[in-house]
């Protein structure tokens, strides 16, 4: 059985989370959770699945959980977390590739952590993946994890990106898309569930590459104001003594 987060850990984890986006990004956005019929009761469990193609996904997974209130754990190579163990303090959790059956007794234990007020993080991408391959051919333990919990739970598709638009540092994106639940016994096997949670995962990934591509971020909010680019943090100074007039504006068009 799994240890759930130490308090002081979480804290420390995500003032030292913020403080690594705010040094290395202009901004971490989030799209506004959409409106579902099944709203967001947080006494049902979620399996939030996600794509995987850059070195700060677990983080921005973490961070996200924190911003929805949810008790995050996120599954990790087992070889990797034996690296760094400390991170089994703040809700890492084992996921062996030695084999199948080390792979699935991982995922029977990771799936007892689905409690109410809790989110179960997994790449089912297997490995990072470069940001232009489609997010299909996923690895099926998401699925399982789903079957195998014997009570609703809560199903959705997180998509994650990182782009230069407007600034001098990359920005951090995070899309989730519509929420669905799943009850118990309404899918055979893995096999008829695995097209949905692929077609999820697809859907959030194209969703939020046409909000980039077309710069259109209205629905999006700032988890994390990050660093002014250099020319901005001069118009700041550059105000404050006089020289400029007019409202300070601390982003470029």
């Amino acid at each position: 059985m799994h240890r759930r987060p130490a308090g002081l850990a979480l804290g420390a984890l995500e003032r030292y989370v913020r403080a690594q986006f705010g040094k290395y990004f202009a901004a971490v956005r989030l799209a506004p959770l959409p409106e579902a019929d099944i709203g967001w009761d947080g006494s049902v469990p979620t399996l939030c699945i996600a794509n995987h193609t850059n070195w700060w996904d677990g983080f921005l997974a973490f961070l996200v959980g924190r911003e929805l209130g949810l008790t995050s754990y996120v599954l990790m190579d087992a070889a990797q977390l034996e690296r760094y163990p400390a991170f089994k303090r703040v809700g890492a959790l084992p996921l062996s590739r030695e084999s199948s059956r080390r792979a699935y007794r991982d995922l029977l234990a990771a799936g007892a952590c689905l409690g109410p007020g809790a989110a179960l993080w997994i790449f089912p991408q297997g490995s990072r993946r470069p940001a232009a391959e489609p997010a299909t051919a996923l690895e099926r333990g998401c699925a399982e994890l789903a079957l195998v919990h014997r009570a609703p739970l809560r199903v959705c598709a997180v998509a994650f990106r990182y782009a230069y638009l407007s600034e001098q540092l990359p920005e951090a994106f995070s899309w989730i898309g519509r929420p669905w639940l799943l009850e118990p016994g309404r899918y055979a096997d893995r096999r008829a569930l695995m097209p949905l949670l692929e077609r999820d995962l697809v859907a959030a990934v194209d969703a939020l590459d046409t909000a980039l591509r077309t710069e259109r971020l209205a629905g999006f909010r700032t988890v994390v104001a990050g660093r002014m680019s250099v020319n901005k943090r001069m118009d700041r100074v550059r105000h404050a003594v006089g020289l400029l007039r007019g409202r300070f504006e601390p982003r470029n068009g």
